[in-house]
């Protein structure tokens, strides 16, 4: 996976697993929007154009899972989701999210129960 998408017991019964960047961005006229770029297999960092988040050349290594950038002087609110079509008991799926915002590999595990992503 990338260093955006947290280890975890959750990957052996999910699918298209995500992680997502939101926050409210400013724009050049000084208004603020709502702003989300999908992290997943960023490499760099991120820079806030006119209030959209685009992926940027940026060597230094990210702790957690909020990637560095410009963007951070511009934008707040910042939240990293991660999502994923999760596996119930019954055998069916959903679509869950678990925000990973301060999350801290190693702090427990990311499971699937029954079809949400917890933190046990």
């Amino acid at each position: 996976m990338s260093r955006f998408v947290p280890a975890g017991s959750y990957q052996k019964t999910a699918s298209q697993i995500n992680t997502n960047l939101y926050g409210k961005a400013q724009r050049r006229d000084q208004t603020w929007v709502a702003s989300g770029f999908n992290i997943t297999n960023l490499s760099g960092g991120l820079v806030n154009l006119d209030g959209s988040l685009q992926p940027e050349n940026d060597a230094t290594p990210s702790s957690g899972f909020i990637p560095n950038g410009s963007y951070k002087l511009t934008v707040e609110s910042v939240s990293s989701v991660l999502s994923a079509y999760c596996q119930k008991r019954d055998g069916s799926w959903q679509w869950a999210t678990l925000d990973i915002t301060r999350y801290v590999a190693g702090q427990g595990d990311i499971a699937n129960i029954d079809g949400e992503l917890k933190i046990q």
